[in-house]
């Protein structure tokens, strides 16, 4: 949960959150070659000693790993923006290669937590019908945190 809070006035507002991302690119194909060359290593030894069998099974492995590292790659630029400016409250959203983008008046729009059945909050935010969740990369205080402030400034609760 990587998140970053600009608060320029009451007027001006905006928070940035992101997934947690730890490695780069480079380091996280360094961490796929290590994991790679130690387990084509393995799959070689056991296949000389006459277990041929392992050496399929290794590149199915490496295969899934591949994938989940692919995966992973693919949402490492994903965000969540919220600004309030003026009478606009926007929340922008991108999820792999797509940008959504939803706009509220900042006054008439409302502020819900919802808690899950495993005890989660979802911050919610509706108006005219609408409603957009924000959040997704914060944990639950920085969620609670962040509602009250958006309760305040926007001037209308739940």
């Amino acid at each position: 949960m990587g998140s970053e809070v600009l608060a320029t006035s009451d007027e001006d507002f905006s928070i940035t959150a992101r997934p947690n991302c730890s490695l780069s690119l480079h380091q996280r194909l360094g961490v796929f070659g290590a994991i790679a060359s130690f387990s084509l290593c393995v799959a070689t030894g056991f296949t000389l000693a006459g277990a041929w069998l392992v050496f399929p099974f290794a590149g199915l492995e490496l295969l899934a790993l591949g994938a989940a590292f692919y995966i992973i790659h693919c949402h490492s630029d994903d965000y969540e923006r919220l600004t309030i400016a003026g009478d606009d409250l926007a929340v922008e959203k991108r999820i792999y290669k797509k940008i959504s983008r939803v706009v509220f008046h900042r006054y008439w729009a409302r502020v819900v937590l919802r808690e899950t059945p495993d005890g989660d909050r979802q911050l919610w935010l509706r108006s005219h019908g609408r409603e957009v969740e924000f959040g997704r990369y914060l944990n639950n205080d920085a969620r609670l945190i962040l509602a009250k402030q958006l309760k305040q400034r926007t001037g209308a609760g739940s």
